[in-house]
This record gives C-alpha cells, structure tokens and sequence, in this order.
C-alpha cells in the first residue's frame, strides 16, 4: 500500500498558501495539491474571562465545531476531501486588547473512499490558527479572521498510513461562532503572526 504526505512550503511559522500531497511509495515521492472549503457549525462555546501577564484582559472560549469538507476542483489528492468535517476539543483564547487570538481543535474528516465503500477516517490531527478580531463583536466588523495550519496523520480503510496533511488554512468565524475556511488556494487575509506562552484562562 502506497504512503502518503501532504505537504506545503511556508515562509513564517503560521502562513496560508498553497498546500500539496506528498507520495512515498514503492514508486517514489509524488507532491499534488490539496484544497477543499470547509462549512462549520458550532457546539455552545463557552466562555472564561481572566487577567493576564500585564494586567491584560483575556477570554477563552471552549467549544467544537461539526460541518463539512468540499473538494475543490484544484485538488489532485487521491484521497477524498468531501465528507463530514469535526473540530473536537476547541480552546481559543483572545487579548481583549488586540483582539489576537490563538484557537487549537482537533480537525478530523469521514469521507467515502475514492474506490467506494463505506466511510470512514480520512484525516485527523491538530488544527492551530491565529485570530484576529471578537466573534460577538457588535461593531460592523463582527467576526473575526483567522490564518493556521492543520497538521494530520492520513488514513487509508480507516487506518493510519504513515502520512500526513499538511495544510495551510484560512477561516472566517462569525459572530454565532459558525465558521466557513478553506485550504489550497486564497480567501484574501493578512497574514497573522504571534507568540503565545500556551497560557489560557
């Protein structure tokens, strides 16, 4: 059974741009192109305010997303990007006074197999982005943008073989906490950059 690697060239440590898929089988490395849109719904987040290093105000919100995942037409994986798309295990937490954010989940997409079947897992793996903005914010810019990265083992029949996706992710996250991404080409963001000492409320 062929392995495989999805991969993708960045410049900083959280970037969008371009991701791939890397092939390590018996014939060698082969790179193409993943990209799918993503469609999320929230679970109830819930919310812990606190004061932080400074003084500085923050929140953590606490919650998970469930929608789907849509291949689009520049993906060139063999794996089948449609399917049901989970975030489990969301934990994001806001400067109150930037308003940057760091939000972590678990992103883990079922989809039918390319030669047909049952569904089952085809990724599942961390998903890291860096927000910019309040999701209940009443001001005309409600919502708030994000930019990350998913980094996820592969699976072929419901088990892990050996690869990774790799994605660079871009996401819109409304003021309900509904989210719409995508990764593999561009929804037009500034590029977000932090550091973050892994503290939360």
């Amino acid at each position: 059974m062929k392995r495989f690697i999805v991969g993708v060239a960045t410049s900083v440590a959280v970037v969008v741009g371009t991701a791939g898929i890397a092939l390590a089988g018996a014939g060698g490395p082969e790179i193409d192109n993943a990209a799918a849109s993503i469609q999320l719904q929230p679970a109830k987040f819930v919310p812990t305010t606190c004061v932080g290093v400074n003084s500085v105000n923050y929140v953590t919100y606490r919650g998970a997303w469930k929608g789907s995942e849509t291949a689009l037409a520049t993906n060139a994986t063999t794996y089948n990007l449609t399917g049901a798309l989970t975030v489990s295990n969301v934990v994001w937490t806001i400067n109150l006074s930037t308003d940057q954010g760091v939000l972590r989940g678990t992103a883990k997409l079922v989809s039918q197999s390319p030669a047909g079947g049952p569904s089952s897992v085809t990724y599942a793996g961390p998903l890291t982005l860096v927000t910019q903005g309040l999701p209940q914010d009443t001001t005309a810019a409600a919502g708030a943008s994000a930019r990350g990265w998913i980094n996820a083992h592969t699976y072929t029949g419901g088990k892990v073989d050996g690869g990774s996706l790799l994605a660079n992710v871009e996401f819109e996250i409304q003021p309900s906490f509904a989210a719409n991404g995508e990764f593999g080409a561009s929804m037009g963001f500034s590029d977000y950059s932090v550091a973050f000492n892994n503290t939360v409320c």
